[in-house]
């Protein structure tokens, strides 16, 4: 995606949205973790 043409705001929006991707990627893979962990102790 080309965002040479994107204003600051713009800019700064992405890296927002970038980091909140990132970021929920990791959350959703901890709880994944915990669930299987849970299912494998309490089965």
């Amino acid at each position: 995606m080309n965002t040479d043409e994107f204003d600051k705001h713009a800019q700064d929006n992405l890296s927002i949205y970038g980091s909140v991707l990132t970021y929920s990627k990791y959350t959703l893979i901890g709880v994944i973790i915990t669930l299987a962990l849970m299912a494998y102790f309490l089965l």
